[in-house]
């Protein structure tokens, strides 16, 4: 059983809030618009428990590409490659959280790499509490893309998925809202690509072969990954609903908590 509150996680992707085509270049503009609108949100419905993860988008991704990080530790000095990738995606956590707080969001930063430990890149020990403490305390969590230790290969990066995964049984959130730079899962159709309105694990199998894949470097598997994930997550929740939709268009994230039904994207359900 939930409780009386709705709980939902949101994703603020890599590609929306950085320019992925430079490296560490934060799109603050747009960061500060999407903290208001979440402020916003949360003033017309508070009895909203959020919790916010972003990706690293031009911070992380390119630190870990160029360390080859993602395929393990061979070296002494690939921990160098550690500590610059785990730089890169404090650098722009801190931008982020830093604009979450100048539009009256009080947020608890939990970074992967304090609460998570990986095995084969995949997360196998995970310290929920202090998420459940920070909404017991009125303050949002606030987490993102990280690196990890991995008792396999030494380190692995934790996508932002790979954390609301690991999330999903102890926080059991009603709604995952994934927010990038597209309008939704894309197919080709007989007037060129189109939103899918909405998709179930039953139709992906139908329409796999015509999803495209992410733009600039994404070590974490792009569009497809990220899909295959929320498909996964409504399989294990019948109850949840994932949505996919663009944060570019100003007010939508705000609708997408005032009134989900108007969120314009792709809703993915187990039926």
């Amino acid at each position: 059983m939930r409780d009386s509150s709705e709980r939902i996680f949101i994703k603020l992707g890599g590609s929306l809030i950085t320019d992925k085509r430079r490296e560490r270049r934060a799109r603050l503009r747009v960061i500060r618009r999407l903290a208001r609108e979440i402020r916003e949100g949360l003033i017309e419905r508070p009895d909203l428990r959020i919790l916010v993860g972003h990706g690293s988008g031009s911070f992380g991704h390119a630190a870990a590409a160029r360390a080859r990080i993602h395929q393990g530790i061979s070296r002494p000095e690939d921990w160098w490659g550690f500590a610059e990738v785990a730089l890169a995606a404090a650098e722009l956590h801190l931008q982020v959280r830093r604009a979450f707080h100048e539009a009256g969001l009080p947020t608890l930063s939990i970074p992967p790499s304090a609460v998570a430990e990986a095995a084969g890149g995949l997360p196998v020990a995970f310290e929920v509490r202090a998420f459940q403490r920070a909404w017991e305390a009125g303050l949002i969590p606030l987490t993102g893309g990280d690196i990890v230790f991995d008792r396999e290969r030494g380190a692995a990066i934790l996508s932002t998925e790979a954390v609301f995964d690991a999330l999903l049984e102890s926080l059991r959130p009603a709604r995952i809202l994934l927010v990038g730079d597209v309008a939704g899962v894309l197919a080709d159709g007989p007037e060129g690509r189109q939103v899918i309105p909405h998709l179930t694990p039953e139709r992906f199998q139908e329409i796999q072969g015509a999803v495209g894949g992410s733009r600039g470097i994404d070590v974490t598997g792009g569009m497809r990954a990220k899909l295959e994930m929320a498909l996964r997550w409504v399989e294990r929740d019948p109850d949840l609903e994932v949505w996919i939709f663009s944060g570019r268009r100003p007010g939508a994230l705000r609708e997408a908590l005032r009134n989900p039904s108007r969120i314009q994207g792709t809703r993915i359900t187990r039926r």
